[in-house]
């Protein structure tokens, strides 16, 4: 009797992925979590990591870090094999995530813990070895998706494949910086012992079917959102009407996602009356249990009255109509909204909070879509500075700029009063495009220099009355590719490139880079660049200006360089060097001048002389309680100090600037030690304060201990 009883147990990831072969139930779906569902599980994951992280823990501290758990999975054993029944989508996620994880840690050389993951990677039974996750469909895609750096599906992938792409995708692109370089081998702790799930255990396949139609059919616990509604409804003397009202609400925001509803209520909470100051945990408390903070807000909302709740529902019904507005822009490219769906492609999440503050139930569908460009605009002009500044610009820093913008844009502001906030915003920025000197593209964001190079080639475009195909550009099947126009051939570019490092410097600059056609990038990539012009200058304008009679009988072309005084920019070049190269990339920062214009806000200043400061160039990008700064303001290294980094018998040598960035010696800027140790390793992962040493008279000394010493010495 005891062994047909359902039996839970909680268990770490190690032991969830250490000698199991999973397959699915034929029952079970396919994987179907989207781009945004592996983003929210990696930033819950990143928050409660670096909570607890501190730079001089040890690695046994990493045992008393605070655990986390993600939920249940139900299975049942059919020995040798394990079958899913729950939890399919999770389990495939953190399989992706272990995969990834192996990768970042053998570009650090830490191989003995690279292999520990290998055992929850593939499980090694009776002479086979087969991956964790039991798919054959899934196994090429496996093997080669973190491993080869143009891996692509086939065209007849099926949707399932396609969405298991996209989720990889996410951790080549958009893995954090924060637990790609010093703290990744104490993440890599943490998340084998210390997150955890609840393995529920069927005794048979027909038990496990029961289950899992309990927990998808049946005896559903109430949400938020239900417990929301049950306490506003509680308060009204006649909840019939308001009901419906609310019923009605919820069934037209699910069909934008099964999320939406949740989402809404959210972000409206945070846009209307949360506390968005950096000292208060509002935002957090909505984030999860959204109806306990409405109830124990009640008096900031207004709810005192029966009526009083009334109107909070209907309040909620005109915002979501504006919300659903806003989240189909974001998934479905529009031009006349089109900061909407870039920002979403770049990860910001929180963009919607900020609008929704902006705005008021009498606006227009005009004015409230002037209200949300200019807002989604303001935020793509801050990603994309940050971006090539080496800034901190994923989804997750924007989203707490949005936050934070969200507090300034409260109390019926009109479209006039909006843009001098926004125009004060930006005149108060410390950066502009300078960062456009050296940007390129490195190791780890393809994508985000994909949407560079689709922002320029689809403004030229259509400034030449072109068609705005930007969501081709961007589409994830990838009809479009980065462009090389220096061929991979070192051998071609010397002398003027002498080393192979400073060949791959120049070429990946963004200015020897193009968006073009998969189909003519796999065509002409391996040709010399004088063969290559002629065919570029038949596909888009930003290519084919760099073919010597590209401007001849080309009257749109012509007009726009006259009308945005292009001229000296705009160059054709008969041999593509160096040289060529430089003046390139000076061509595409004032293209992105152009593009994000401060004019658009009614401020004609790039940059200003006092005003807000962003912090997070002072810190250097550092969320560890000690940055490069606190080094050179005590004293232990000089302002300017050389930086030496070694491996392998090479040797890399940069230096400290400004504000404690570290410029390499082909003359890229960082923000912090490890995206340059990234860098000149072309790696994906890099330990930057152990890497990096600093030169201090005719002793090499490394950074991590100096640092450790100060510390040790009350000194930091």
């Amino acid at each position: 009797m005891q062994e047909n009883l359902i039996q839970g147990k909680a268990m770490t990831i190690e032991e969830v992925f250490t000698g199991r072969r999973y397959r699915l139930d034929t029952y079970q779906r396919d994987y179907s979590w989207a781009r945004d569902d592996v983003r929210r599980l990696l930033d819950d994951l990143q928050k409660k990591f670096m909570a607890n992280w501190r730079f001089d823990h040890d690695r046994e501290a990493v045992a008393m870090y605070q655990p986390y758990f993600l939920g249940p999975y139900v299975y049942h054993d059919a020995a040798p094999v394990t079958y899913l029944v729950d939890g399919q989508q999770r389990i495939t996620t953190l399989h992706l995530m272990l995969i990834y994880l192996r990768q970042l840690l053998r570009a650090q050389d830490q191989d003995d813990q690279a292999a520990k993951l290998n055992n929850l990677i593939q499980s090694h039974k009776f002479g086979t070895s087969v991956y964790t996750l039991d798919i054959p469909d899934r196994d090429q895609l496996l093997k080669h998706v973190f491993e080869v750096d143009d891996y692509a599906l086939p065209d007849n992938a099926s949707g399932a494949l396609r969405r298991l792409w996209e989720a990889a995708q996410v951790y080549r692109e958009e893995f954090p910086e924060d637990l790609r370089g010093d703290a990744l081998p104490y993440f890599v702790d943490w998340l084998l012992d210390g997150v955890c799930m609840v393995g529920i255990r069927a005794s048979s396949q027909e038990q496990g079917w029961e289950i899992y139609e309990s927990m998808n059919d049946r005896g559903v616990r109430l949400g938020p959102i239900d417990l929301l509604k049950s306490h506003l409804l509680s308060n009204i003397s006649e909840p019939t009407g308001a009901d419906i009202t609310w019923r009605q609400m919820v069934s037209q925001l699910a069909s934008i996602d099964v999320n939406a509803p949740g989402d809404f209520i959210k972000t409206f909470l945070v846009a209307r009356y949360a506390d968005v100051s950096e000292t208060s945990s509002d935002v957090e408390r909505i984030n999860g249990l959204f109806h306990t903070w409405v109830k124990d807000n009640a008096v900031r909302i207004g709810l005192h009255k029966p009526s009083d709740h009334s109107n909070f529902i209907q309040d909620l019904v005109k915002y979501a109509d504006f919300y659903r507005t806003l989240a189909s822009a974001a998934r479905t490219y529009r031009p006349e909204l089109k900061g909407l769906f870039l920002n979403a492609y770049n990860g910001i999440t929180a963009q919607t909070a900020p609008i929704l503050a902006a705005v008021e139930p009498q606006d227009s569908s005009a004015t409230f879509k002037l209200k949300a460009n200019l807002i989604a605009n303001y935020l793509e002009v801050i990603f994309a500075r940050r971006l090539v500044n080496d800034l901190p610009s994923s989804g997750g820093h924007l989203d707490r700029e949005a936050v934070r913008l969200t507090g300034l844009l409260r109390g019926g502001v009109s479209v006039d009063g909006l843009r001098v906030i926004l125009a004060e915003e930006i005149a108060a920025l410390e950066y502009d495009f300078t960062g456009m000197t050296t940007y390129g593209l490195r190791s780890n964001n393809t994508r985000q220099v994909r949407y560079l190079l689709a922002r320029l080639t689809g403004f030229v475009e259509t400034a030449c009355g072109g068609a705005d195909e930007m969501d081709k550009y961007l589409d994830a099947q990838r009809p479009f590719e980065i462009e090389h126009i220096w061929s991979n051939h070192f051998d071609r570019y010397q002398p003027e490139t002498n080393t192979r490092a400073s060949f791959d410097s120049y070429r990946n600059r963004l200015g020897a880079l193009l968006l073009l056609p998969k189909s003519d990038n796999a065509s002409y990539q391996d040709l010399p660049y004088e063969r290559k012009v002629e065919y570029y200058q038949r596909r888009n304008k930003l290519a084919g200006s760099l073919h010597s009679t590209y401007r001849e009988r080309n009257p749109s072309f012509n007009s726009f360089i006259k009308t945005h005084r292009l001229d000296a920019h705009f160059r054709s070049f008969p041999k593509f060097n160096k040289d060529a190269i430089g003046k390139r990339q000076v061509l595409y920062r004032r293209l992105c001048d152009l593009i994000w214009s401060p004019a658009a806000f009614g401020t004609t200043s790039a940059t200003a002389t006092t005003g807000r400061a962003d912090k997070s160039r002072a810190r250097t990008r550092a969320r560890y309680d000690v940055a490069v700064t606190d080094l050179i303001a005590k004293g232990l290294i000089p302002a300017g100090a050389k930086l030496i980094g070694r491996r392998r018998g090479e040797k890399f040598e940069a230096s400290i600037v400004d504000q404690g960035r570290i410029k390499v010696a082909s003359g890229e800027v960082f923000g912090s030690l490890s995206a340059a140790g990234e860098f000149v390793l072309q790696t994906k992962s890099c330990p930057g304060w152990n890497f990096w040493h600093a030169q201090l008279g005719d002793r090499e000394v490394r950074l991590i201990n100096i640092r450790r010493e100060a510390l040790e010495k009350g000194i930091l």
